[in-house]
């Protein structure tokens, strides 16, 4: 997968660390980052770390497992950065990284129902059904 040149959103679940997944998208040329995490702060550190003329990384608090942290998470990253190419899921048993080449270009109910549905797959495949609280079964 493409990542020179990309604007990327990395969205980190509990028990998860995006921190080498950011490195390494910086290392590859990134155009720009937004990174979110559920716990206050981390994403905010690691953009101020990262952040550098030609790759603007931002960081924020978000909770993917809800779809309206999803939508903020894509309007943020979109009125920031430019159109998401790439969205990338950490969590305690791994990483996904999602294409958005297929998807449409703009930001609308279809794309973001769209991006949803892949998201909640990394999700699904990151986290055991074990480990997952109750509430992200409501959530969605």
């Amino acid at each position: 997968m493409r990542v020179s040149g990309s604007v990327v959103v990395i969205a980190v679940l509990d028990g998860g660390s995006g921190a080498g997944l950011a490195r390494r998208f910086a290392a590859d040329g990134s155009a720009g980052m937004l990174i979110a995490d559920q716990n206050v702060g981390v994403a905010e550190d690691l953009a101020a770390e990262l952040d550098r003329p030609g790759c603007p990384v931002v960081g924020v608090c978000g909770d993917i497992r809800r779809p309206s942290d999803v939508a903020a998470l894509v309007d943020t990253a979109e009125k920031h950065l430019g159109p998401i190419d790439v969205f990338a899921v950490a969590g305690p048993d791994g990483e996904r990284v999602v294409s958005l080449a297929d998807l449409p270009d703009h930001l609308d109910l279809e794309r973001l129902a769209e991006l949803v549905v892949l998201v909640g797959e990394a999700i699904g495949e990151l986290v055991p059904p074990q480990r997952r609280p109750e509430s992200t079964a409501a959530a969605a």
